[in-house]
């Protein structure tokens, strides 16, 4: 019975061992697969740091390059107002000459008053005519006869 209680000892042994080790195995597995996730959810987290990284860096550069943009602009804008508010008083050569500027002033004050301020209200067109005229008159027109004229 030594040899019986041996080998079912033996055997018990056998499918316990069995037992505990894929239990233990099976841990160890999940362990495994567990610290994988964890080692690529880190990757994961590194990665989209430098994502954001990267993201601020050229962004950071887009606004550096509108800041320079806008200075640009404004420093335009500046150069054209001031070419545009230039003191207009300065003494510019004239096209005509003293003398003529002065009679062209003479001969502007003596014309008559300007059409725009005449009352036209009152006075006809200058293309009508009062009485009838052309073929509007109301004469008929007579055709010589042949007697007539021989």
């Amino acid at each position: 019975m030594t040899t019986i209680t041996w080998l079912s000892f033996m055997v018990i042994t056998a499918i316990a061992s069995f037992f505990v080790g894929t239990v233990f195995t099976k841990r160890q597995y999940e362990n495994d697969e567990l610290e994988k996730e964890v080692e690529k959810a880190k990757n994961e987290l590194e990665q989209y740091k430098q994502d954001v990284a990267d993201h601020l860096a050229s962004t950071d550069k887009l606004v550096d390059k509108m800041k320079d943009n806008y200075e640009q602009l404004a420093t335009h804008v500046q150069q054209t107002n001031k070419l545009l508010l230039v003191d207009n008083t300065k003494e510019t050569m004239p096209f005509f000459s003293k003398e003529t500027t002065e009679q062209l002033q003479a001969s502007l004050d003596q014309l008559a008053e300007p059409k725009a301020h005449a009352n036209i209200t009152d006075a006809q067109p200058t293309d009508y005519a009062q009485e009838h005229s052309g073929i509007f008159s109301g004469e008929k027109e007579t055709k010589p006869t042949k007697e007539a004229v021989s």
